[in-house]
């Protein structure tokens, strides 16, 4: 059985939430939890740097991360840093979790509030399992794809190297110029087209 690892990124980590990703299960695979309590003195630079963020398939990262930053070493937001890692790790999944409202125009999901009348357990049963499952569809179709990219000859070795070694956790994407982003969103989109058709 394929296996995933899953990644919690927090400055206060919730227990319940811990313990869920923690324990949860799925048919299509098993799962290493893991987390992080993030000091944002750090910054974003230690996320991007750190072992553990670049080996996880699927990360939960917390809105409000790095609003304890001052003015002088900036703020933003856990929906900006889901961009900036997906500049350097295109392939990780992640979803922000936030205690504020939650945004409609966002994939974000909101903490347990005991105010909600459910058990943490409950609560996060109605809002993570699908969730995590399409992540996990996301990330095998891209590694199927990947596998496919390896037996093409037709393609670039180096190219497939760094996108098979990005797929794997290994290595960064970020130096890939704009015409290489764009020959390997082509790429994927005609091997998705075979896969699919």
């Amino acid at each position: 059985m394929s296996f995933l690892k899953i990644l919690y990124i927090d400055d206060n980590p919730e227990p319940a939430l811990a313990k869920y990703l923690d324990r949860y299960q799925s048919p299509m695979c098993a799962f290493e939890y893991s987390d992080i309590r993030f000091n944002p003195d750090e910054g974003y630079e230690s996320l991007i740097n750190n072992p553990e963020v670049k080996s996880a398939n699927i990360i939960f990262i917390d809105s409000r991360l790095f609003e304890n930053r001052t003015a002088t070493t900036g703020k933003f937001t856990g929906e900006e840093f889901k961009i900036i890692l997906k500049k350097y790790f295109p392939f990780i999944e992640v979803v922000v979790i936030t205690q504020n409202e939650v945004d409609d125009d966002y994939e974000t999901i909101s903490k347990y509030d005991p105010k909600c009348g459910k058990k943490p357990e409950e609560y996060y049963d109605d809002k993570l399992p699908m969730l995590i499952e399409q992540s996990v569809r996301n990330i095998f179709e891209v590694r199927k794809i990947a596998f496919e990219m390896e037996k093409n000859t037709s393609w670039e070795k180096v190219m497939v190297e760094k996108i098979v070694n990005s797929v794997n956790g290994q290595g960064r994407f970020d130096e890939f110029t704009k015409n290489d982003i764009d020959e390997v969103i082509k790429l994927f989109r005609e091997l998705q087209d075979k896969v699919e058709g």
